[in-house]
This record gives structure tokens, C-alpha cells and sequence, in this order.
């Protein structure tokens, strides 16, 4: 399954400055700058973090885990892309 995280922090200046405008009342997008999958994230948090564990497969079946290997999160299309990419995101805290 792919994802394509988004800082928190850049969700939250994104969502104050729709605020502080006129919207148009319609909906904007906002993805994080790469996509990875859930693996590949999971072995940069164990790295960051020094923790050791064993990375199982969970398996999605159905209509669900096909839209989601099909990449449901993720988007080349979003209005905002953000700039920390998660492996940022874990060396900056």
C-alpha cells in the first residue's frame, strides 16, 4: 500500500490561510511531497527511532485493499503540496 504523508504542521498553515481567506467554498487538496509505501515507512521510523521489530505483511482484501494497492492515498494532483518529507519530519523531532 502506498501513502503520501503530509506534515502536520504544513495541514495546519494551509487549513489557517484558507481560513483568513475569501473561499470559494470549494475544496482544496493537500498531499505530502513523495509517496512511499507502508514498508518503506515503516523501516524509517524503526531506524530513526533505534527500535527493532519484525515488519509483518497485514493483508487488505477486497474492494478496499484493491483502491488502496491501487494507490487511493496518494495524488500527483494535489492544490498544496507540502515540502517535509517524512524521513524530514522524523529527523526534525
Amino acid at each position: 500500500m502506498s501513502l503520501q504523508p503530509v506534515a502536520a504542521a504544513e495541514v495546519a498553515q494551509v487549513l489557517a490561510d484558507v481560513a483568513q481567506a475569501d473561499p470559494s467554498g470549494g475544496r482544496i487538496s493537500v498531499a505530502g511531497p513523495q509517496v512511499s509505501s507502508v514498508r518503506e515507512l515503516a523501516r524509517s521510523w524503526l531506524s530513526a527511532t533505534g527500535t527493532s521489530a519484525v515488519l509483518l505483511p497485514v493483508p487488505l482484501p477486497g474492494r478496499l485493499g484493491r483502491a488502496l494497492r491501487a494507490g487511493a492515498l496518494t495524488t500527483q494532483s494535489a492544490d498544496v503540496t507540502g515540502t517535509t518529507t517524512f524521513a524530514g519530519w522524523l529527523a526534525s523531532g
